[in-house]
């Protein structure tokens, strides 16, 4: 209802000093990453990945450049001298779906977990899905 010049532009200040602004921004990137609270199998238990995901919220909330939002996600622990920051942000990394359930491949398991990974890849960062690739080499 404001009629003043500056409504606009007083809108957005007050939605980006919401305590919320970090948690609506992150959603999106929560959801292409594959953030869950659980491992994702039969078992589905348990994992402690909430503090990769309020990592996601800070990086929001203090508008940290992509350039160091992707390096640290993807290779943070590469960086020289990585501090806590950066080998949490490598959380990215470890969202995929993990089975401990008796009998697995152990082997079979690596192979899907790094598809996993790959495939998240290409859909978070080229905007690609690279599903096709695992079987075919062809373009």
């Amino acid at each position: 209802k404001d009629k003043s010049p500056r409504a606009f532009l007083k809108v957005v200040e007050r939605l980006l000093k919401s305590p919320h602004f970090g948690e609506r921004m992150a959603w999106d990137w929560l959801d292409i990453a594959r953030y869950a609270d659980t491992n994702g199998y039969q078992g589905d238990n348990e994992r402690t990945m909430w503090p990769w995901r309020d990592w996601v919220i800070h990086a929001f909330k203090k508008n940290m450049p992509y350039d160091q939002f992707v390096t640290y996600q993807l290779a943070g622990d590469l960086l020289p001298d990585a501090g806590v920051e950066q080998i949490l942000a490598t959380g990215f990394n470890r969202n995929h779906k993990i089975t401990g359930e008796a009998g697995v491949i152990d082997e079979e398991y690596r192979i899907e977990y790094v598809e996993d990974r790959t495939t998240t890849l290409g859909i978070a960062f080229l905007g690609l899905t690279l599903e096709c690739a695992r079987c075919h080499d062809h373009k």
